[in-house]
């Protein structure tokens, strides 16, 4: 059973789920905090549906509620939340009373357990369960891929660079499209294709086109968060780039990259390090020193024995280590 934010597509993503999903706004209170009347709905659902545990999905404020619902809760922790979470006093005031009644707080990654647990000042509630990917929908061949290229402009023997995530800033695509000019003239065959959208579209397709690569760069927009869509471009990409110049949480995109044996290039700072193993199933840069990341691209682009070591230890990393049921067992371990 899910409670969640209303979205003005909610019917079509609800109709496909084989769960109850019930839908309100988050913070459309008449009173302060815009998330109090909350409480009163979630009764509402505990009482009709018998619910014996809660699960908050990040953490905001608003699992401040957790205590008063009278319930076994467990709070997940991402990486944003978190952040926000120790840059404001409030936030930091509310996440420790949260903790303090709290059975545990879930990290995505042992770097998210420390800062979880620098906030808390204590760690014996916090475990650590990584993030699962749907292995065999992701390894599911792709109809017409063929099809998919033809339509992007690429040919088969072009050496397929990508990223995922939305346009902003810190994902830091900016200086990866700076050194394509550059790495052109020693991979003449590449191409860059950036799924996403955001705030930083049109500077970036400004840049684009200020560097004459319209040809070399795609910017292909919003593709739909799952897997089967998905599937199409990390499947066709040989080498799958995630510099972002603040440390993540994680980063599913690269458990994602690595299940369909595209090695990564990540950043050696945060989660990042904790999905790609260095000069195992990618490589680790500093996402602030471009010679890095023009480095680890060269050596992936031109190196094909490297290439194919590390796309074969990525890929059975992933479905050894990071199934969803594997994931799911893990949490069953805490919960039950």
């Amino acid at each position: 059973m899910v409670l969640t934010q209303n979205h003005p597509e909610a019917s079509i993503f609800d109709a496909k789920q084989n769960y109850h999903i019930y839908r309100t706004d988050f913070f459309g209170g008449k009173m302060t905090p815009k998330w109090w009347h909350l409480k009163k709905e979630i009764q509402e659902i505990i009482q009709k549906e018998g619910i014996t545990h809660i699960i908050f999905g990040h953490f905001h404020p608003y699992c401040l509620l957790g205590k008063s619902l009278k319930l076994p809760y467990f709070v997940f922790g991402h990486g944003t939340d978190i952040a926000l979470a120790e840059a404001k006093f409030v936030s930091k005031w509310a996440f420790r009373r949260v903790y303090q009644s709290s059975q545990s707080f879930i990290a995505n990654s042992q770097y998210l357990a420390q800062k979880m647990a620098n906030i808390a000042q204590d760690k014996a509630k916090i475990k650590v369960i990584y993030p699962g990917v749907d292995y065999e929908a992701l390894n599911k061949p792709v109809e017409n891929i063929g099809e998919y290229k033809r339509i992007l402009g690429l040919e088969d023997n072009n050496l397929i660079m990508l990223s995922s995530g939305r346009l902003v800033g810190i994902k830091n695509y900016a200086a990866i499209i700076k050194l394509m000019p550059a790495l052109l003239e020693q991979l003449p065959k590449l191409k860059y294709l950036i799924m996403g959208d955001g705030p930083e579209f049109e500077n970036l397709n400004n840049l684009i086109k200020e560097l004459s690569l319209t040809d070399h760069v795609k910017l292909l927009g919003h593709i739909n968060d799952d897997p089967l869509a998905k599937a199409s471009y990390y499947q066709m990409a040989h080498i799958f780039v995630g510099v972002t110049t603040q440390p993540e949480g994680f980063g599913i995109s690269y458990l994602e990259a690595q299940a369909c044996r595209t090695p990564v290039i990540a950043s050696k700072f945060g989660g990042s390090a904790e999905a790609v193993i260095d000069g195992q199933t990618g490589i680790l840069v500093d996402p602030n020193k471009v010679a890095e990341i023009y480095s680890a691209i060269l050596r992936l682009g031109s190196d094909k024995e490297l290439w194919q070591r590390m796309a074969d230890a990525a890929h059975t990393r992933v479905k050894n280590e990071f199934s969803l049921d594997k994931q799911l067992a893990e949490f069953n371990k805490i919960i039950l």
